[in-house]
């Protein structure tokens, strides 16, 4: 039997493919690999925080062939290796001192630093940028603003919500430029914010066992799947800059 940990892992491997919210993040960072660098696919992407390997997959199925992924946990490098993925396990850390003989292209770091302390988060910051090439990007996508906090914090450890200031508050001097931010989804906010603030109420009142909380990565009946997959996609068309979301996608280059 799987302990609760490994369930989870279990479940964002089995939904990662299909669910409509990694369908779009996968998206956004193709399209800004895209619009860097074009055709070319034999560029250096390392992915921090790989999880199961659903981006590194999503990538290698769009004929990108130098892949790189790390996490720090076991269940995630197990099951990115079902997937037959280049991973290790390494701590965010310890980038610098494992890569010193190399740098990357891209550089993808998506729903970690929540998890982190803020010291470490600098220090990851750091890392990231001695590891990325001069004409390299680095794209991040982070758990954003306190409003929308609810179990699945809870469920990933989360310590933080994020806003673009934040991250630039966060960001060591002389080290990495914004060059474009998103919340997203705004489309579909009423919802989640609604949502999480029953949660929030239902936490304050002792309503929810949080020993027994799960995370949000559950796969909807088909149709409603799509439905959000749409909502996101026409979101995008309609404005490029979102203005109100739970998550805060981030393009950053170096100085």
């Amino acid at each position: 039997m799987l302990n609760s940990s490994e369930e989870e892992f279990r479940m964002m491997y089995e939904t990662e493919e299909k669910l409509w919210w990694y369908r779009i993040l996968h998206e956004k960072i193709l399209a800004e690999i895209e619009l860097q660098f074009g055709s070319k696919k034999d560029i250096s992407i390392l992915d921090i925080g790989c999880g199961t390997g659903g981006l590194l997959h999503f990538l290698r199925a769009n004929q990108y062939i130098n892949l790189q992924g790390i996490d720090y946990s076991e269940h995630s490098i197990h099951f990115s290796k079902l997937r037959a993925l280049n991973v290790q396990r390494l701590s965010i850390d310890d980038i610098s001192k494992v890569f010193s003989a190399r740098q990357f292209d891209v550089i993808i770091c998506n729903d970690v630093f929540y998890c982190l302390d803020k010291p470490q988060i600098i220090n990851a910051l750091n890392n990231v940028a001695l590891l990325l090439k001069s004409d390299g990007i680095f794209l991040s996508n982070n758990n954003a603003i306190d409003i929308f906090y609810g179990t699945h914090d809870i469920a990933v450890g989360g310590k933080w919500r994020f806003t673009r200031k934040d991250f630039q508050q966060l960001i060591p001097q002389n080290s990495f430029q914004i060059n474009y931010s998103s919340y997203w989804t705004w489309l579909l906010s009423p919802l989640v914010l609604a949502i999480r603030l029953s949660q929030q109420l239902q936490l304050k009142l002792g309503l929810i066992d949080t020993e027994k909380i799960i995370s949000d990565v559950q796969l909807p009946p088909l149709w409603l799947n799509d439905f959000f997959y749409q909502v996101v996609k026409l979101e995008e068309k309609l404005i490029k800059r979102g203005f109100f979301g739970s998550s805060l996608f981030l393009k950053m280059t170096v100085k």
